[in-house]
């Protein structure tokens, strides 16, 4: 697969679209988002948001999300686009692959949380919609995506091309928690995993420790390696109820990790083109 750079150019036709994307505008995204995740978490307290609804609520945001960037980057002249599409037989493949993985995945999901019932109901009654309170992160997801999109179009208008889709970032949050739903209860473990080794090795280097040739970054890391597996054991035990967990932790990571964007952006921009990334195949 052929490789791309991540260049100090890409990153400063990022920051010409998004200038004031600073730290406080970034924790501010940061704010909507763990926002938009509290009305989630909240709905499930009650008892009234369930498994199923979850997996409808993220399906039905990424086609929305979808269908706003798209109407919107049809508001502007093709050639300002900020990047063309790419020929169906070459995203064709990846399409059809992705459909696979999300139908089996959450076909199996479904069967195994006892969802098909709730899901159901939501394609035949518009009641289950209101008792669930699924209408209401719908609602808010819809505001944020006029809200972005209606901005990508001044901004277009006041400083003109290339055209840039903030909406199509949050459609892209989306479509990961969907990739890493299917297998929620690797969010928390990397989480954990992740966050624990980083944290170890920060310790170290600011105590000026080698965590190679240190005893106690040893056992910090194999306690960050225990812990990680417990977390993950916490949740399969607690059933349904570990599994929404571990989901919404996949969507606030997802969504988190988006947000972040601008605050990447501004490092390569600043020290230049960042490693190599495979390109996906589409």
């Amino acid at each position: 697969m052929p490789e791309q750079k991540l260049t100090a150019k890409d990153a400063q036709d990022y920051l010409r679209r998004f200038p004031a994307q600073g730290f406080w505008q970034v924790a501010f995204n940061l704010g909507m988002v763990l926002f938009g995740n509290a009305i989630v978490l909240w709905l499930l307290a009650k008892g009234e948001l369930r498994a199923a609804h979850l997996i409808a609520l993220v399906m039905i945001e990424t086609v929305l999300l979808i269908a706003v960037a798209w109407l919107t980057q049809r508001a502007v002249p093709r050639t300002d686009w900020y990047e063309q599409p790419k020929p169906w037989r070459q995203t064709l493949p990846l399409v059809a692959f992705v459909l696979v993985w999300l139908g089996g995945a959450y076909g199996i999901t479904l069967l195994v949380i006892g969802g098909y019932p709730d899901f159901a109901l939501l394609v035949s009654s518009p009641q289950a919609w209101i008792e669930s309170g699924l209408y209401l992160p719908l609602l808010y997801t819809l505001a944020m995506a006029l809200v972005h999109g209606i901005g990508d179009i001044l901004h277009y208008r006041r400083h003109g091309g290339p055209f840039m889709s903030s909406v199509g970032h949050d459609a892209m949050a989306r479509y990961m928690t969907l990739l890493f739903g299917g297998i929620p209860f690797a969010m928390p473990f990397f989480a954990v995993t992740i966050g624990g080794f980083k944290g170890v090795e920060f310790v170290a280097r600011k105590a000026r420790v080698d965590p190679g040739k240190s005893i106690l970054a040893a056992v910090a890391i194999l306690a960050v390696g225990i812990s990680s597996f417990y977390v993950v054991e916490l949740l399969i035990t607690s059933g349904v109820r570990g599994w929404e967990i571990g989901f919404v932790f996949a969507k606030l990571i997802a969504e988190s990790l988006i947000a972040c964007i601008p605050l990447v952006m501004a490092h390569v921009a600043k020290e230049g083109s960042a490693k190599p990334v495979k390109s996906a195949a589409h």
